[in-house]
């Protein structure tokens, strides 16, 4: 029952969730009327008038009496029992929830795992057996109703679910068209910048773009490849040439979404941040119950000791109504972000797992004997190396890939042949491509317990001969996932300096406050990238948090498949193995400054331990450009035994590579000029082996000639 003033729409939604001050003249209340049918039922017999019932109306919030309904009930009671009629056709089940998005993505709902109504996401309550103090919660939570409005459930299910479902199954039905007629391409003469369709390269400046962003985008397969000339190599002790395979690309994150609040009162940011709330506004909804079930049990206990007989409590009860509002407000809050955070999820993974497939395949080119047997036994090391800046959009996006990279420890890889497996019917063709027939993607499990299968359909003569042996017949092969990011650019310089100040708890002036925020604003409008003139919120820390946990996985692995001494003793686990020394020095002295050294030596290590480099940065042409160049230079002197410590000779062979290379071309290809988008002033902050010649250089801030001719480096 709802009161509304003359000046306020009566038909608005009220109950829980509804934004009212509580003293506002024109906020909608909530009135309750409790009335008693079964002893009505009981004292009107058939065929007999029943009496007028005067039932009283209580005001939700203070319990005050708002006035009288007066109601009259006819209810008929069956006098013989029912005929026996033929049961009607079984009801097919609905399709399970267990099975829907949320758990797809590796998420426990969290609400059903506390034991709260109504079901949503999973088919039952996930308590165990083994936990009675949680089977207790879930009764007395059970004994309370639903905790998720009509009004809620209804808006949500329209404005964000129904949509969210057609987004996802028109690009799924975009998706298999373009396979099928991916030779009938209506776009196929534009520019390949220009391209929006769904297809093998996907361009970095349609990363904003709905619906292409489940697919990487910027994915190159770049190999360094060196052979044994006649006068070349005579000094190299390695005589069998060299392969250096690398993937770059755009970051595997929501760019579409973006990184704005989703919704009301909601947090902003990436998936690590929005994650960490949800389980922030867990642990608020679990002592909000708390509150509510000691209010509960407070109140039984006073009445039984006065001597009264109580089986409900009334709404006229301010304090519980209050409280099991609250807990209303928190259930629909948690159930938001978990269904956000499962769409992002399903962006940022599906991106990721693109680019670890492409890593994979890739190295299966230099796999040895020694390396394939090594991945079946304790995985296929997958090393993303990160150059974002903790601030701003681009903190999102670290945030959206650090989760999305993560999840691929759900997956495992198997290559099948074509010919002896038979192809699932659900596979997917894998058009334009010599040796690579089909894949198939499967899953078990539920929530976080969910694992990826994604078999891959090889052509029979190259399965059989080309292949290492151990990797034959759907030997199953997981990924190892690590992501290392150390921002290298100017508005990384600007975010470590504004949060060493913050650290140091500097006093200074207000006129300087406003000074270094201007500061901030002007770096950022200098970066030549699109939507990169914010000034949202920075965070360094998370660059040593990530690293560190990047660290300690690689330290794992790398005493699997090369055990030391030392693991025999009690204190192994926090030993650091040998190949990493120098890793775990770079990170433990990184914080509040831009150590490039963290990405060169976990690149190094990553190649020693037999796994796969990854390099992105936002968009995978600029910074990404500078970095794997590095890399190249770099083994091309570890390949010729000529490292003296000397940086100019790697860096002059990094400086050709970038004029003569391969990346101004992929520039090129992304956004229709062969420059990298940087400006002298954002060079001058970039680490030395980092800094791109004069000459490749668009030279240019915003607004300026080469963004007025259409030619911009990004539009």
């Amino acid at each position: 029952l709802s009161k509304a003033s003359s000046n306020i729409d009566p038909f608005a939604s009220v109950g829980p969730g509804t934004q009212v001050a509580p003293d506002d003249p024109n906020a909608n209340e909530t009135w309750q009327v409790t009335l008693p049918l079964e002893s009505y039922v009981t004292a009107t017999p058939n065929n007999t008038t029943p009496q007028p019932l005067q039932v009283p109306v209580y005001h939700t919030k203070t319990g005050a009496v708002m006035g009288n309904l007066v109601l009259q009930i006819n209810v008929t009671l069956p006098t013989t029992p029912p005929a026996v009629t033929a049961p009607a056709a079984p009801t097919p089940p609905p399709a399970t929830a267990a099975t829907g998005l949320v758990s797809l993505m590796g998420l426990d709902t969290l609400m059903e795992t506390m034991g709260t109504l109504p079901l949503l996401d999973f088919d039952t309550v996930l308590i165990p057996n083994d936990d009675p103090p949680r089977q207790r919660r879930q009764q007395q939570l059970k004994t309370m109703g639903n905790f998720i409005s009509h009004q809620y459930l209804q808006s949500h299910i329209a404005t964000i679910r129904t949509p969210t479902a057609k987004v996802l199954h028109d690009r799924a039905d975009h998706y298999t068209k373009a396979l099928a007629f991916h030779d009938n391409n209506p776009q196929a003469a534009l520019s390949s910048h220009k391209d929006r369709s769904p297809k093998p390269f996907r361009p970095s400046s349609s990363r904003v773009s709905v619906e292409l962003s489940g697919l990487p985008f910027n994915v190159h397969a770049v190999t360094l490849t060196m052979e044994q000339g006649p006068t070349t190599l005579a000094s190299s002790n390695n005589n069998n040439g060299g392969y250096f395979p690398n993937i770059t690309c755009g970051a595997p994150a929501d760019h579409a979404r973006g990184f704005d609040p989703l919704f009301a009162n909601g947090p902003s940011g990436g998936l690590r941040r929005l994650e960490s709330k949800r389980l922030e506004w867990q642990q608020q909804l679990s002592d909000a119950h708390a509150a509510l079930i000691q209010a509960v049990a407070t109140f039984f206990v006073t009445a039984r000791n006065q001597n009264q007989t109580i089986y409900h409590i009334s709404a006229r009860n301010p304090s519980i109504a209050n409280l099991r509002w609250k807990v209303f407000e928190l259930t629909q809050q948690l159930h938001q972000i978990t269904w956000t955070c499962a769409e992002r999820r399903a962006n940022c993974f599906s991106q990721a797992l693109g680019i670890a497939v492409t890593s994979y395949l890739t190295a299966i080119g230099s796999a040895t004997a020694a390396s394939s047997s090594m991945w079946t036994h304790h995985g296929y090391l997958v090393s993303f190396e990160g150059l974002l800046s903790a601030a701003g959009k681009e903190l999102g996006m670290i945030e959206d890939a650090s989760v999305g990279i993560a999840m691929l420890k759900m997956v495992t890889v198997m290559l099948v042949s074509d010919d002896e497996t038979p192809p699932p019917t659900s596979k997917v063709d894998i058009v334009q491509a010599p040796h690579l027939k089909w894949l198939h993607l499967s899953t078990s499990g539920v929530g976080s317990a969910t694992q990826y299968i994604l078999r891959i359909g090889v052509e029979a003569q190259y399965h059989a001969t080309q292949l290492p042996e151990a990797l034959r017949n759907g030997a199953p092969v997981r990924f190892y996932p690590l992501l290392y990011q150390v921002g290298v650019d100017i508005r990384q310089a600007a975010a470590h300096t504004q949060m060493n100040l913050i650290k140091q708890s500097v006093n200074i002036p207000a006129s300087m406050k406003g000074e270094q925020i201007d500061n901030n604003k002007t770096a950022a409008s200098m970066m030549l990238d699109d939507d990169d003139d914010d000034d949202g919120v920075a965070d360094t820390d998370v660059l040593v948090s990530l690293n560190y946990e990047a660290l300690r996985k690689m330290n794992s692995y790398a005493h699997a498949i090369s055990p030391i001494e030392q693991q025999q003793q009690q204190t192994t686990t926090t030993v650091v193995h040998p190949f990493l020394f120098s890793l775990h020095s770079h990170i433990m002295g990184s914080a509040g400054k831009m150590n490039h050294g963290i990405l060169d030596e976990a690149a190094t290590v990553a190649q020693k331990l037999g796994g796969g480099g990854v390099v992105f940065c936002k968009s995978g042409k600029d910074r990404t450009a500078m970095h794997v160049t590095y890399k190249q230079a770099q083994f091309i002197h570890r390949h010729m035994n000529t490292a003296t410590g000397d940086n100019a000779a790697v860096y002059d062979d990094a400086t050709k590579m970038r004029v003569y290379g391969t990346r101004l071309p992929i520039c090129e290809k992304n956004v229709g000029q062969a420059k990298y988008a940087f400006n002298t002033l954002q060079v001058r902050f970039m680490p030395d082996m980092l800094k791109p010649p004069v000459s490749t250089l668009a030279g240019f801030l915003k607004g300026g000639a080469v963004f007025q001719k259409g030619g911009g480096i990004e539009s």
